[in-house]
C-alpha cells in the first residue's frame, strides 16, 4: 500500500507531525510551499491573511513531484488559519481531485479545534473515504521535550492505527473484486 503525507506548514508544527508520521507509517512527504511567502506579524499582515481564508484565496504553490492520485492513503495536514485549513490547500484541490481514496486528515493550532478539517473534508474531499480527523495543540511550542515528544507519538500511533485499517480495507475491497470476477 502506498502513502503519502501531504502537507504544508508555517511555523514547523504541522512539519514536525508530519515528519513523525512518515518515521512511524513509512510514508512519502509532499509539502505545500508557497511561492510568495506570509511574511511578518501584526495587524496588517493577519488582517490579509483572514481576507485570504475568508475569500477562499488560491495562493500560488510550487509544482512537487507526488501526485496524490497515486497513492492509497493520504494523509493531509494543516496549521488552523482562523477557524480554516491553510489556502495553499484550495489551489491544489482546484487542479488535483482526489476521489475515491482513503484520507486521514490531522491539523495543528493553538487550541483544540477540529473546524478546519471539517471544511476541508466538506469542500474539497467529499468523495474520499475520511478514515479520520486529528487535532493537536502545537507541539513545537510545549516547555518540555518529553510533552513534545508525547504529542508527536500520540500522533505517529494514530496514524499508524489508521494504516492498519486502510491495509485491512484494501485487503477486503480486493478480496469483493475477486470474488466477483472469479465468482467463488
Amino acid at each position: 500500500m502506498k502513502k503519502l503525507i501531504l502537507y504544508t506548514s508555517v511555523d514547523g508544527n504541522t512539519d514536525a507531525v508530519a515528519h513523525a508520521i512518515a518515521e512511524k507509517v513509512g510514508a512519502d512527504m509532499a509539502r505545500l510551499v508557497r511561492v510568495k511567502k506570509v511574511r511578518g506579524f501584526g495587524f496588517f499582515n493577519n488582517l490579509k491573511l483572514r481576507l485570504e481564508v475568508m475569500g477562499k484565496k488560491k495562493p500560488d504553490i510550487f509544482p512537487f513531484k507526488w501526485d496524490p492520485r497515486d497513492y492509497d492513503l493520504i494523509y493531509i495536514g494543516t496549521p488552523v488559519w482562523y477557524d480554516s485549513y491553510n489556502p495553499v490547500f484550495n489551489t491544489l484541490f482546484n487542479v488535483i481531485k482526489v476521489y475515491d481514496r482513503k484520507v486521514a486528515l490531522f491539523s495543528t493550532g493553538m487550541k483544540e479545534d477540529t473546524k478546519a478539517l471539517s471544511k476541508l473534508e466538506k469542500e474539497w474531499l467529499q468523495d474520499s473515504v475520511i478514515l479520520g480527523t486529528k487535532h493537536c495543540v502545537e507541539p513545537i511550542w510545549c516547555d518540555e521535550d518529553s510533552e513534545t515528544q508525547a504529542i508527536l507519538d500520540d500522533m505517529a500511533e494514530w496514524a499508524q492505527q489508521l494504516s492498519d485499517q486502510a491495509e485491512k480495507m484494501i485487503e477486503q475491497e480486493e478480496f469483493e473484486r475477486r470474488k466477483t470476477i472469479y465468482k467463488y
